[in-house]
């Protein structure tokens, strides 16, 4: 896991990257992401951010989903005040910010939703689930020393990848040999690799149902 502070250059917000199961709480987190109340989770489809974002936040949590997210700024504006009940619950995940690039004010609105929270201990984690901008949107008009930016990656190299394989293989009670060779697939994805072991464990018993 790197942490882009410690070039010495301050990043706003500051940025950490790393793979998914670098998050997911098997060991220690980074300080920043653990004392700082707004996260924002980026990275390719199939990488794992809503997992990630869902670890960020202890349980009991909340989440807004995209159609949720719509229907709470139009509250927003129809009350001229967020409610106390989300400024006030639990750990928050908004799984889906979208459209945001041209819409400055329902970026102000959602800001200002995270800071509230922020300022009374409350976690708020942005979590991008369509690549068009509208968290990195978010992201630019964050307030220096208030959020965190995880940017999630797939492991790299022959030793992650079958690192990884192996711990899915372990976590499911699949062989280990069903892990073998699964660091060439291409493209190399979570939902790839998932599917390849599972096929590999279980192997078509040629009963297929056709005639």
């Amino acid at each position: 896991m790197r942490n882009a502070e410690d070039s010495g250059t301050f990043l706003a917000p500051a940025l950490l990257t790393g793979t998914s199961a670098e998050f997911m709480g098997k060991k220690p987190l980074p300080r920043l992401v653990s004392e700082r109340r707004m996260l924002f989770v980026l990275g390719p489809p199939g990488v794992g951010k809503s997992t990630v974002a869902r670890a960020l936040c202890t349980e009991p949590r909340d989440e807004l989903d995209t159609p949720g997210l719509a229907q709470r700024l139009i509250e927003r504006v129809r009350l001229g005040a967020w409610p106390d009940e989300m400024l006030e619950s639990r750990p928050l995940v908004i799984d889906g910010p979208v459209g945001m690039k041209h819409r400055p004010s329902a970026v102000a609105l959602l800001l200002e939703l995270a800071r509230h929270r922020a300022t009374k201990g409350h976690r708020t984690v942005f979590c991008q689930t369509e690549p068009d901008g509208s968290v990195e949107e978010l992201i630019t008009q964050c307030e220096p020393g208030w959020a965190v930016v995880v940017g999630l990656r797939f492991p790299t190299g022959r030793k992650s990848r079958m690192r990884t394989a192996r711990q899915i293989c372990a976590d499911l009670g699949l062989p280990p040999s069903a892990a073998d060779g699964t660091d060439h697939l291409d493209p190399w994805r979570y939902d790839r690799l998932m599917a390849c072991l599972i096929e590999r464990a279980v192997p078509d018993d040629g009963l297929g149902g056709t005639e």
